[in-house]
């Protein structure tokens, strides 16, 4: 039996409706199904059928509705519902039969799940709930009670659609959800949560325009058919889009991760240890975390894919596979980890800059979702917490060779050694199981021998597969012909090391060669080119060689590169094991040499890419005599794409310049470090996901073995590139300190080029800061020196930034003397990056002087190179600019979409101090419009990160701005406050000029 009100007031048996009679009769049963269980009286329910005006025999015809519905529910075999009382009249409903009711506990339901941040569960009971509304409630009939609940009801279902629309945005399902808030909207033009949800997603998808004017239409029927201004929630989603708030801004869709490696095919028995994972990561409630621990070698990865493949139904946003490579001597750091993480899940935004916001950040993204995180070889706890998801529906699967017994919650399986048969059975499964029969007693000897440990099966079937000659008794033998081996086996962390040295006695010498000089290295992934030159021999020969690794299970393929060729990898066992056997067999000044001839090949393919990418800054020192060409076909793949060639290389330039760390080879990581530095930004853009904790890690390792040796030179260099990297991170105090360090290391060291430069640096910090007559000190003697070192491009930069200073200090004859030098050098060097910053200089040049037109000529000059180049932050700087000029030709409207596009740019590359003095821009327009309130969000803004940035003379400069605004408005305290403040900074910025230049 179903009973109908969410719409026409119907009975439906089996699917059926039953005839209930005219509209009296349905108003009768309307009324008390309203109230179910509760007495209705006689009189209120004669007064819901005719309103004011019954007839006389009104009792008599309330009691013929009465029969007529009884018999309507009696004739179609359903039970009676209308039960008589001495005052009136009471329906008793089944459970679950009435449609308002079941509408009700859906919703509720609903908004439980919605608190508990289960947004699919939520969305999926809204959508249950609005589905059984067929039109108005009630069918529109009744007397005022009737009319009123009817109401209600609507109310309930308008309420319901919003929060089903609130749960599908908070899933990021927003398909249609603009057509379909644009015609709630129209229909309901008071309702402020779907016009502000409507805004949101308007803003979304750039329709920046469309989103205020959506505003605007809302607050114009408030205030004229209410009288009543927006709510605050609807306000601040408008001040919000009016300042391009980045947190109202989502990550564009992505497939969902797919990202598990197939699981071994010869997988074996583990079916209790199967079955208990299955229970843990799918019968919980909680965010299960699993962790499988053990001996290396004894199948945890193994398990851990086989479970992850069973279960990955049951996490369908996707899943998440990591390499942690705890047994390598330097894992990567969790905020590495998250960096690759976050870029997988929000691809083309770059990462936080610290642990805690990356951490942040990836909990966000995996708050109601249901994903599966594998996470391989943990090294420790406290690499793992990082990348736990913060909130149920993930799942996480931890390998480790130990226990991680602090990891709270976390449920652990100690994976021990195969039992014989299942030992036997995976042999036969790797070698092939018509080979192992024919001989059951010597294949039962190999199971023993290799202690039922999985990794050294498998190497024992390998090797027969590889000498299909060799009878199995052949192996068997072999295996206790070895001294020590079953002892090895057995010996716990240790017990692969026999195993992994009879496949490498088979190798053929060039093989052996190359797992040892591979396993010297201890790069996560090697590329051909990289075995190539450790092993002195061209591609093609290494590439046969590696296969041969891998035909034993010595390596594995871990996909290819743009040119076609295979990546490969060593199992860290098989790492270590080969890195002992490069110490035994072969001599120091071999190893050396080996390792200087990759490293080399390294950095000659850094400094091709630092010449065809410039970075715009000027290089400490040029590294003589290190880099080593590599094979054509490698520098053309790199070339092509810088960006995909050093995302691949990322992980493993790290670990070459920690090993020539290790091996006190300090020339080469001094200029690895500094090569690595100067390629970080390609322009503007971030070449690795970090490249700040990049650019860090390598120069401190290369800080400490300079120091170590002496080199003073290396010293400065990576002291120089320490304050460089401040300098790109707005952190300029920090940035003039290890500047300063430099410079006294350069002159001591007597070299002209790496003062030159680092006095180029010292002058740029200080502009920044506005410490203006020290930037013209430290620019003039690094042009000096410049002058002298036939280097046009350095000396174009230091010209450059001389004319700005010069700009700033009102010296336009200075400026414009500097800036024509540095135009004409950039050109004659060919640098197209300096031209356009020139260019740029030279239209602020002429807006300071009111030449508005020849400003705007070279701003768009500047920026049509910046745009040919792909240099985004330029760009944005170039825009910010001629929004500038357009602003003083009186064409707020373009000036207003130039700047707005230059915040963007500048939030989304993380520049401060761009963002900074955007703002201050568009609080100077929003001031010349007479928008009042905006101004002063924009100039309280800028003043905070001013004062973030530690840069007092702009800080004072955006306050003298503010101050104008507080008078605009009549806030005559605060703007003499705030200009008071202003003035002070602006005095003791003079008193401190006046004593650099001596009074």
């Amino acid at each position: 039996m179903e009973l109908r009100l969410l719409g026409p007031i119907e009975l439906l048996s089996d699917g059926r409706q039953v005839p209930l009679g005219g509209a009296k009769p349905r108003v009768l049963l309307a009324t008390l199904l309203l109230a179910p269980c509760r007495v209705i009286t006689v009189e209120r329910l004669i007064e819901a059928i005719w309103q004011d005006d019954p007839p006389a025999s009104a009792r008599g015809v309330l009691q013929t509705y009465v029969a007529s519905l009884r018999r309507a529910f009696a004739g179609a075999g359903l039970p009676e519902v209308i039960v008589s009382h001495r005052l009136g009249y009471a329906a008793e409903v089944p459970p679950d039969s009435l449609d308002k009711d079941v509408f009700e506990r859906l919703v509720e339901q609903g908004r439980r799940a919605a608190r508990d941040g289960g947004h699919r569960e939520a969305a999926q009971s809204f959508r249950a709930a609005l589905a059984l509304w067929r039109g108005p409630a009630l069918g529109g009939i009744g007397d005022t009670y009737l009319r009123a609940e009817a109401a209600r009801l609507e109310e309930l279902r308008l309420a319901a659609l919003e929060e089903r629309i609130a749960a599908d945005l908070a899933m990021g399902q927003d398909d249609g959800l603009v057509d379909e808030l644009s015609k709630l909207v129209t229909a309901h033009p008071a309702r402020e949560r779907l016009r502000r949800d409507l805004m949101v997603l308007l803003y979304q998808a750039g329709r920046q325009a469309d989103a205020l004017a959506t505003y605007q239409q809302g607050r114009r029927v408030l205030v004229e058919e209410l009288g009543i201004e927006p709510g605050p929630e609807l306000r601040r989603v408008h001040e919000s889009i009016l300042r391009s708030d980045p947190a109202l801004l989502r990550a564009a869709k992505v497939p969902p991760p797919r990202q598990l490696p197939w699981p071994p095919p010869d997988f074996t028995a583990r079916e209790e240890e199967l079955a208990d994972l299955r229970a843990r990561l799918t019968g919980q409630d909680t965010m299960p975390v699993c962790v499988i621990f053990g001996p290396g070698g004894v199948g945890k990865s193994a398990l851990a894919l086989r479970a992850a493949h069973e279960i990955a139904h049951h996490y369908p946003d996707g899943q998440l596979h990591v390499e942690l490579r705890g047994t390598t001597e330097v894992p990567p750091t969790p905020q590495e980890v998250l960096g690759r993480l976050l870029r997988d899940l929000e691809p083309g935004t770059p990462p936080p800059g610290t642990l805690e916001e990356c951490a942040a950040r990836y909990r966000t993204l995996l708050a109601d979702r249901r994903k599966l995180i594998v996470l391989e070889d943990a090294a420790a706890e406290r690499q793992v917490r990082p990348l736990l998801p913060g909130a149920r529906g993930c799942g996480v699967i931890v390998t480790s060779r130990n226990r991680l017994a602090g990891l709270a919650g976390a449920s652990v399986l100690d994976l021990g050694l195969l039992p014989d048969d299942a030992a036997l059975h995976l042999l036969g499964r790797v070698a092939g199981a018509e080979r192992v029969a024919t001989d059951p007693d010597a294949a039962a000897r190999i199971v023993r021998q290799c202690g039922g440990l999985p990794l050294a099966l498998r190497i024992a079937g390998a090797r027969l597969v590889s000498r299909r000659h060799w009878p199995v008794a052949r192996l068997a033998d072999r295996l206790a012909d070895e001294q020590g081996r079953l002892d090895e086996l057995a010996a716990g962390d240790q017990e692969v090391r026999a195993g992994i040295a009879l496949s490498y006695d088979l190798l053929p010498p060039e093989a052996k060669t190359a797992l040892r000089r591979l396993g010297l290295l201890g790069l996560p992934y090697v590329p051909v080119w990289v075995a190539a030159a450790a092993m002195e021999t061209g591609l093609d020969e290494a590439e046969e060689v590696l296969d041969q690794l891998v035909d034993v299970s010595l390596a594995a393929v871990v996909g290819t590169d743009a040119t076609g060729r295979a990546r490969y990898r060593l199992h860290d066992l098989i790492r270590l094991f080969a890195r002992e056997r490069a110490h035994a067999e072969e001599p120091e000044a071999e190893r050396t040499s080996m390792v200087r001839r990759v490293l080399g090949g390294w950095l000659w393919l850094l400094e091709r890419l630092s010449e065809a990418v410039p970075s715009g800054w000027i290089p400490l020192r040029v590294t003589v005599g290190l880099a080593r060409p590599v094979e054509p076909e490698v520098a053309r793949m790199a070339l092509a794409d810088p960006h995909g060639w050093f995302r691949g290389e990322e992980e493993s330039l790290i670990v070459a310049v920690e090993l020539a760390t290790a091996m006190d080879l300090d020339d080469i990581a001094v200029g690895l470090a500094a090569a690595l530095s100067s390629v970080a930004f390609e322009g503007s853009q971030y070449v690795f996901d970090n490249p700040f904790a990049t650019w860090h890690r390598t120069h401190e390792a290369a800080l400490a073995v300079a120091r170590r040796m002496d080199n003073a030179l290396g010293e400065a260099t990576l002291l120089g590139g320490l304050g460089h990297l401040h300098y790109e991170r707005d952190q300029y105090a920090e940035s003039r300190e290890y500047l300063g360090q430099a410079l006294s290391l350069f002159r001591s060291a007597g070299d002209a080029r790496g003062e030159a430069a680092t006095l180029a640096a010292l002058g740029a910090a200080c502009r920044e800061q506005g410490y203006l007559p020290e930037a013209l000190h430290f620019l003039g003697r690094a042009s000096a020196l410049w002058a002298g070192l036939a280097d046009p491009a350095a000396l174009a930069h230091v010209k450059r930034m001389t004319g700005t200073v010069h700009l700033e200090r009102g010296d336009f004859p200075a400026c414009r003397a500097d800036l024509d030098a540095a135009l004409s050098l950039y050109r004659e060097a060919g640098n197209r990056r300096g031209e356009g910053l020139t260019l740029r200089s030279m239209s602020l040049y002429h807006r300071a002087r009111g030449e508005l037109a020849r400003s705007e000529e070279h701003c768009e000059h500047a920026l049509t190179i910046s745009r040919d180049l792909g240099d985004r932050l330029i760009e944005a700087y170039c825009m910010r600019s001629l929004g500038k000029t357009w602003m003083r030709l009186g064409r707020f409207d373009a000036a207003r979409g130039a700047m707005e596009e230059s915040l963007a740019v500048c939030r989304t590359l993380t520049d401060r101090w761009g963002e900074a003095c955007t703002l201050r821009t568009l609080g100077e327009l929003d001031l010349a419009e007479g928008r009042l309130y905006q101004a002063r969000s924009r100039l309280t803004e800028s003043l905070a990160l001013w004062e973030t940035l530690r840069t007092a003379l702009f800080r004072a400069r955006t306050l003298r701005d503010l101050a104008l605004v507080h008078k605009a408005l009549g806030e005559d305290a605060a703007a003499k406050t705030t200009l008071d403040e202003a003035m002070e900074i602006f005095r003791l910025h003079e008193a401190r000029e006046a004593h650099e230049l001596g009074g």
